[in-house]
């Protein structure tokens, strides 16, 4: 990965850690006042990733067929996506088929009741469904382009149990005793400075070139990403389907090539 965005993205890392603990002085009054500093600070993050034409905001999503999801806190629309705002610059209505990547900022999941409220907030992401997948992968991969009709859902996170696997085994903990189907599971949960807790659904989705047999390649992993946890967020950012394919290659994903972490990490409830 070109040295100087890697860089910029570990300031960036600092900054938001900054930003988080200045709401809480910022932000005095309401709960929801802190946390609208939090939510600001991360959007502005995304943003300088995501320019315009793509507009970052946040709110409820419709889809096409009566669904609509819990309020998330970061919502990357696509360029495509209508201009439904209001006087104030704010979105009214946010379409499926026009949203690329749901965000829920989360800025400590060290307890279970916090984590679980992010991933219930995050069943209603994956309920959603877009009209229509990524049109190259309709005829030689029907399974994923099926899974493409679906929203990325991603919580992103300061701060997780002392031991950051616990919180990983937490998530699968959720999972299994609300029988929560495989796909409307979160896709990733990124601890920042610490690593990411990524949901890989299908063989072809894992990125790391290990020799693992087939059947492993599917389930939680922890990247130990560590301070670089920023870059590792836009990294897999570009892997997640866009509500409308790419003509080209997208510019960012020119340069997270050859990228490295600490450990990898196959995460069990159990072990």
């Amino acid at each position: 990965m070109l040295p100087e965005l890697l860089e910029i993205l570990r300031r960036d890392s600092k900054q938001l850690e900054i930003d988080f603990e200045r709401a809480s002085i910022e932000g005095k009054g309401t709960p929801q006042e802190i946390a609208d500093f939090r939510e600001n600070s991360f959007q502005s993050f995304i943003e300088r990733y995501y320019p315009f034409p793509y507009r970052v905001t946040k709110g409820g999503i419709f889809d096409s067929f009566g669904n609509r999801s819990d309020s998330i806190d970061c919502v990357i629309c696509n360029p495509v996506h209508p201009h439904t705002i209001d006087t104030k610059g704010k979105f009214r209505l946010l379409l499926a088929d026009g949203v690329d990547i749901a965000v829920e900022v989360k800025p400590d999941l060290s307890t279970y009741a916090e984590l679980s409220r992010g991933l219930i907030q995050g069943i209603s992401i994956k309920r959603l469904r877009r009209a229509k997948g990524s049109g190259f992968l309709e005829i030689n991969h029907p399974h994923l382009y099926e899974h493409s009709k679906q929203l990325p859902f991603v919580i992103f996170s300061l701060r997780a149990k002392s031991d950051v696997l616990s919180t990983g085994k937490d998530i699968i903990k959720y999972y299994k005793e609300n029988n929560v189907s495989l796909e409307e599971q979160a896709d990733m949960v990124a601890i920042n400075n610490s690593g990411i807790f990524y949901n890989y659904k299908f063989k072809e989705h894992f990125v790391w070139n290990r020799s693992i047999p087939d059947d492993k390649k599917i389930g939680w992993y922890f990247e130990g990403w560590g301070q670089d946890t920023l870059a590792g967020v836009l990294f897999h950012f570009q892997n997640f389907p866009p509500s409308v394919s790419h003509i080209d290659t997208p510019v960012l994903k020119r340069y997270f090539k050859q990228m490295r972490i600490d450990k990898l990490i196959r995460i069990d409830s159990e072990g």
